[in-house]
């Protein structure tokens, strides 16, 4: 059991951590592309290095380039679905406007993907519930989120640009 500890705990490191980078290199990218698309690439490769190291490397799944790339492909979509949400909610203030889409679109993203990762076979009627589902409830977001998003911009005592961008020090 302790010889699984250490790896173990490296890995969820390496994941969280290429969340947080993805997270933020995706809300923030509008404001610096080059630092923010610096940033969102390497939390891209931590977070598909980690999902590799876990399937293949420690619960030693049987590997084949097929399933190598498909691994890596659902597990980008993965990061990038989640990191839209958690970079979304954190940044609301800095560009309500873009969280408006950021969000939803993380939501239907993520979803997708998680479904697909962990093999999840649905029939056609599963499918077509899922989709409408998934996709009512991103329509349903952004709504909201843009309802938000323009009832904050209206409000004259805003400082343009949120917390992250004050200079206050």
């Amino acid at each position: 059991m302790f010889k699984k500890l250490i790896p173990m705990y490296i890995i969820y490191v390496i994941y969280f951590l290429g969340i947080g980078m993805v997270s933020s290199g995706i809300v923030l990218m509008p404001f610096n592309y080059v630092r923010y698309s610096i940033i969102l690439a390497a939390g891209l490769l931590l977070f598909s290095s980690g999902s590799y190291i876990n399937e293949f490397v420690i619960d030693k799944k049987e590997a084949s380039i097929g399933k190598v790339l498909r691994l890596i492909v659902v597990s980008l979509t993965l990061a990038i679905g989640i990191g839209m949400i958690s970079g979304g909610i954190s940044h609301f203030k800095e560009s309500p406007v873009y969280v408006s889409y950021l969000i939803p679109l993380g939501i239907v993203i993520s979803f997708i993907s998680y479904t697909i990762k962990n093999g999840y076979v649905l029939n056609k009627r599963e499918k077509m519930i899922f989709l409408t589902g998934i996709l009512s409830i991103g329509l349903i977001a952004h709504v909201g989120l843009s309802t938000m998003a323009n009832a904050y911009l209206t409000n004259a005592d805003v400082p343009q640009g949120g917390d992250v961008f004050m200079k206050k020090h």
